[in-house]
């Protein structure tokens, strides 16, 4: 087909053609008339400020926004984050309410598990004061706390926090107080007091250092101890590290589990403030509550917390194999249906191996858990004999201080003796002083009591008797008096029946006369019925 001309020419238009390679004049004329119109760069010129992106707050600073009171009011919100330490002079009140304001709001943070630590874990006992500690408090409007070392200062003057080095080293409880203060707090009030030593001052710069927060320390230890109680058993009370914190991991906050720094803070406290257990490197034994003080470990404990980690670690291993057992039946099933024999034999020798280490452990735990429960019997039949043992000793000494069998014989035969003496002695004395009695009179007297008492009983029923004849006798007379005004009313309506019917007769005998005069008999005659007229017989009044 031929094409048709278009009737625009595109190349005569355009010029001559040009090559994107070549140097076109044009090109260059171009460029020169934009290069004229261009800004030349001012190096003097400043450049233009660019706010920085603003800062998102973190995780513990949500946490105190949200969560804490004092937090929530912005004119409390910027004394908070502002130097207070000055009121301490002029304003106590409103500086330690700052102080316990911020004390709150760390301690709950802790527990809530956002505190920053070095690491993935956040401790939940235990703070960690230092520049992270200050750039997680920062407010995009408030900046960073300044008073925070003035808080951990005050804090463990209240003893609301402690430093971790001298909690886990001390060996005193931290709720022991001495009244008797020592000759250098001697020396150094006498000191204070003449003008040497100026009053101690919060520190401004924030040391770094670990801050055992005591309040949760003793929230986890009553929640434990609270838990504990229902283990009755010698062997239940038994438990190692492990065991102690897989069990009690979730115990002050379920979303964060305590930490290894926590198990030790942990573990101090309910041995050494509590007095509630007994530890050592690898077993934990809580003391029963009929105890003063807990036992201390003993092979037998330590065997027991070991057996017990075993048991839990073969009971670990059962899921793994019950699961690789079904994937290689799926498998074998799987390479069944596609033809494929060789991996069908495999995928069933994989599922025989699983099956017989199954087995295996399966067995292993039955017996472990045979010998723990025969090892749990025997220390509770240790604890038994204990008590037995100890209720024999009692009862030997109360023995001993009575003096035996015959000790309590003589003293049994004194008493009597001494009983019949008393009682000699009151004969005699009965028979020496006063008159005989006469036992006749007495008699008599007693006879005449009876007889007056029936006297005022027969009177009584007799009164009871005669009023009780008084009222039948009443209520008789009323019913007759009732029923005379019954005949009466009959009678009286009978009457003005019987006057109402005659009344009546008389008023219809009337009324019949009057109608019989008013009516004619004079009417016209018609000729048809004349005849009928005259047969008629007139009527008898």
């Amino acid at each position: 087909m031929l094409k048709r001309k278009s009737s625009f020419d595109h190349s005569s238009s355009r010029g001559p053609h040009v090559s994107i390679f070549s140097d076109d004049p044009t090109l260059r004329r171009h460029k020169r008339k934009r290069a004229l119109f261009r800004p030349k760069p001012n190096k003097q010129t400043p450049q233009q400020w660019i706010p920085a992106p603003e800062r998102s707050m973190s995780e513990l600073l949500e946490f105190v926004l949200q969560h804490e009171d004092a937090f929530k009011n912005q004119h409390r919100l910027a004394s908070l984050y502002a130097d207070f330490r000055q009121q301490l002079d002029i304003n106590p009140e409103g500086y330690h309410a700052n102080i316990a304001a911020w004390t709150k709001a760390l301690t709950d943070a802790a527990r809530a598990g956002v505190v920053p630590k070095k690491g993935t874990t956040h401790d939940l006992l235990n703070i960690r004061a230092a520049n992270e500690l200050a750039q997680a408090l920062q407010h995009p409007q408030y900046g960073q706390p300044v008073c925070l070392p003035a808080v951990f200062h005050e804090a463990v003057k209240k003893k609301e926090m402690l430093p971790m080095k001298d909690f886990l080293t001390s060996k005193e409880s931290i709720y022991k107080t001495s009244w008797i203060p020592s000759p250098w707090q001697v020396l150094q009030w006498s000191l204070r007091q003449v003008g040497v030593l100026s009053q101690p001052q919060s520190p401004r710069k924030l040391e770094a250092g670990n801050f055992v927060v005591v309040k949760n320390v003793e929230v986890a230890a009553d929640e434990i101890l609270k838990n504990m109680k229902d283990q009755t058993s010698t062997a239940d009370r038994v438990l190692s590290r492990t065991d102690f914190l897989n069990r009690f991991a979730t115990t002050l906050n379920p979303s964060a589990p305590l930490t290894t720094d926590d198990l030790d803070v942990l573990l101090v406290f309910l041995a050494r403030d509590k007095h509630a257990i007994s530890y050592t490197a690898q077993t934990i034994k809580f003391k029963p509550e009929h105890e003063a003080e807990p036992l201390p470990i003993t092979q037998e404990d330590a065997a027991i917390a070991n057996l017990r980690d075993t048991v839990a670690n073969i009971h670990a291993q059962l899921p793994p194999l019950m699961e690789k057992i079904s994937e290689a039946s799926a498998a074998a099933r799987e390479a069944v249906a596609a033809k494929q024999m060789v991996r069908a034999k495999a995928a069933l020798r994989s599922k025989k191996l699983a099956e017989q280490a199954l087995a295996q452990r399966s067995d292993v735990a039955l017996q472990l858990e045979q010998v723990y429960n025969d090892l749990q019997h025997a220390a509770d039949q240790v604890e038994i004999v204990e008590a037995m043992r100890a209720g024999a000793a009692a009862l030997k000494g109360l023995n001993e201080k009575v003096g035996g069998a015959e000790g309590v014989q003589g003293v049994v035969d004194a008493v009597n003796e001494q009983m019949a003496t008393t009682e000699e002695i009151s004969n005699i004395i009965n028979e020496s002083g006063g008159q005989v009695l006469d036992e006749d009179e007495i008699d008599d007297e007693f006879e005449a009591l009876e007889r007056a008492d029936r006297e005022a009983r027969e009177s009584q029923e007799a009164e009871r008797t005669r009023e009780r004849l008084e009222e039948v006798e009443a209520v008789e007379q009323r019913r007759r008096e009732r029923d005379v005004e019954e005949v009466r009313r009959k009678e009286t309506e009978a009457e003005a029946e019987a006057e109402a019917g005659e009344d009546g007769a008389e008023e219809q005998v009337e009324e019949a006369s009057q109608r019989m005069a008013r009516m004619s008999f004079q009417q016209p005659f018609d000729e048809e019925t004349e005849g009928a007229e005259e047969e008629r017989v007139p009527a008898h009044a």
